[in-house]
């Protein structure tokens, strides 16, 4: 007889879950809270659907963003069926060739999102990098020295990552403080704030680096990319073919039922309390499966389960922020950039992406009255810094037309002349605002949705997959995972994580799930095992172009001499430490 899991939560992590178990024979039941599955990556109809009309205009959370360093996602996206697809739902992942850098009152910067493909884009790439250097303030001094924090990071052994770079904030490790202002905002705070809801002086350096080398990675390696996107709305393309797999595979997946308890028993779950409109029930499995927000699992985690397991006891220190999406239906179609639009200067930290370009078998003509041509879909990242052109109050305590009128402000300013005709006020058709921000009185707006954030010393507060509670595992993005970041990716990892745990724990013979560490190049493999036994004898890491040429050549002895990092003894460590001039 199969053994039974119950996953709590139906979003990318849920899903994960139910679909990597119901391959490997377990009965699976999952019960997600909204009346849709796939959590924050769901589409959502922006009315409510009424049989024999037009299908009505797909809303989201935010934009979908796919970076080429994820393995993942991808990895299940190939197993979903879609069409006639040879891949699967990966198929419908298209390249963006472009991300844009705009700028108030000033022409934007337009860089390649993958590797060259000719020597046109060759030159876009240098032109691109140049007037980084040159326009925007950063200085060949501070290139040099964001370059050398890099590679300081790249040398650096998992060890140090976790013991000294987890520990300081990306701020305070890329020497921000002391730097110019180009440095500061382009480089240090901008792009993290504007992609990941992260402010520089909150996230670890050790994710900051590592995310940001991972992007650098995709364009530098031929055929990589930075960035793709969906060629649709995120549920016609990805999470409902995934609902139907789930569904052929014997997943009972249950709508509009919300956990209201985990119930224990002498060290174990003995089931779970459920709400389904209003009616309670209790329901019982084998194993289970935590696979709902950082918020609501600290809810859910009573005293009992926290002295089951103390690595819980962190999730009440793990910090969440606003980041979410509106979207404007236009009359004609703005494609300001084939790919993405970071709003540097935007006190919002906004990012968009013309949806419609990307969408070539989507007639948008069909949804809705017919008027729309176009969606300009809008991330907000800072949701508590006031705003500085129609609105002059922090995005959470304005009305949901406050924020529509304050982001299209923001845009607009943010675009040089030619794109400011585009976005005239009447091209706007109508907006839609993420349902998640929800308005209890006329002032002040709550966030159901909210994104966990990554702060400097958060490591060890976020629990692993297998928990001390035999049969409770958790799969969500507050886990430790290789990807560390608060992403689909990330929930995807954990969720294989967690159902690794249970094949474990049931003795099944079943394959177990795949995982994939963040890639580097194996040429700094040498240099890390150098820093593991510098690290290991207290000795600082090696500043690789503060050395004189002569200390050059004698580490690149020492790189040689390493073959082998485990069988090095200390002794001769300290030789090794020593031809350096340590």
């Amino acid at each position: 007889m199969a053994q039974r899991v119950i996953v709590l939560g139906g979003g990318v992590a849920g899903m994960t879950a139910a679909h990597e178990l119901a391959e490997r024979g377990f009965e699976v039941t999952v019960y997600e809270t909204r009346p849709d599955p796939g959590g924050k990556a769901r589409s959502m109809p922006i009315e409510t659907p009424v049989p024999g009309q037009p299908q009505p205009l797909p809303g989201e959370h935010g934009f979908r963003f796919f970076p080429g360093f994820y393995k993942h996602v991808p990895d299940t996206m190939k197993r979903i069926p879609f069409g006639n697809n040879n891949n699967g739902v990966f198929d419908n992942l298209v390249r963006s060739e472009q991300v844009e850098i705009a700028r108030d009152g000033q022409s934007e910067l337009i860089a390649p999102a993958h590797f060259p493909d000719d020597v046109n884009e060759i030159g876009e790439a240098f032109g691109f990098f140049f007037e980084y250097a040159t326009q925007l303030g950063i200085s060949l001094d501070d290139q040099v020295h964001f370059a050398n924090r890099l590679l300081l990071f790249l040398t650096s052994c998992d060890k140090r990552r976790i013991e000294e770079w987890e520990k300081q904030s990306w701020w305070e490790y890329s020497g921000a403080a002391t730097r110019g202002t180009g440095y500061q905002k382009f480089l240090a705070d901008g792009l993290t704030r504007s992609l990941v809801a992260a402010q520089a002086k909150e996230m670890s350096a050790r994710t900051g680096a590592s995310i940001l080398l991972q992007l650098l990675f995709d364009m530098a390696q031929p055929g990589g990319q930075v960035d793709r996107v969906l060629r649709g709305p995120t549920s016609d393309v990805w999470i409902g073919p995934w609902f139907d797999l789930l569904e052929k595979l014997g997943v009972d997946y249950r709508l509009e039922c919300q956990v209201q308890s985990i119930e224990m028993d002498r060290g174990r779950v003995k089931g779970v309390k459920i709400v389904n409109h209003g009616q309670p029930f209790d329901d019982s499995a084998d194993w289970y499966v935590a696979a709902v927000p950082v918020e609501v699992m600290d809810l859910l985690a009573s005293p009992e389960i926290r002295l089951a397991d103390p690595s819980l006891g962190g999730l009440s220190r793990l910090r969440t922020r606003w980041m979410n999406g509106i979207m404007f239906y236009l009359d004609r179609d703005v494609p300001l950039v084939r790919g993405h639009t970071i709003y540097i200067d935007s006190a919002w930290a906004l990012t968009s992406i013309s949806q419609a370009q990307f969408w070539k078998n989507v007639d948008l003509e069909k949804f809705g009255d017919g008027k729309v041509n176009g969606i300009l879909s809008v991330d907000i990242s800072d949701w508590y810094t006031p705003g500085t052109e129609k609105v002059k109050k922090q995005a959470m305590y304005c009305s949901p037309e406050q924020v529509a009128k304050e982001v299209w402000a923001q845009l607009k300013a943010s675009i040089d002349t030619e794109g400011q005709e585009l976005l005239e006020d009447a091209n706007v058709v109508r907006w839609f605002l993420d349902p998640a921000i929800v308005y209890p009185n006329p002032v002040e707006a709550m966030n159901l949705e909210p994104l966990l954030i990554n702060t400097a010393g958060s490591w060890p507060d976020r629990p692993q997959a297998t928990t001390k509670i035999e049969n409770l595992f958790l799969a969500s993005d507050y886990v430790q995972t290789y990807t560390d970041l608060a992403t689909m990716e990330g929930a995807n990892e954990a969720a294989r994580r967690a159902v690794n745990g249970i094949l474990d724990a049931s003795g099944s013979s079943e394959k177990r799930c795949k995982l994939w560490k963040l890639h580097e190049p194996d040429i700094f493999e040498p240099l890390k095992a150098i820093d593991r036994m510098m690290f290991e004898l207290h000795l600082p890491p090696v500043n690789l172009i503060a050395l004189d040429a002569a200390g050059a050549l004698r580490f690149h002895h020492v790189v040689n001499a390493v073959s082998d990092a485990e069988r090095v003894g200390e002794g001769v460590a300290r030789r090794l430490m020593g031809l350096v001039g340590l």
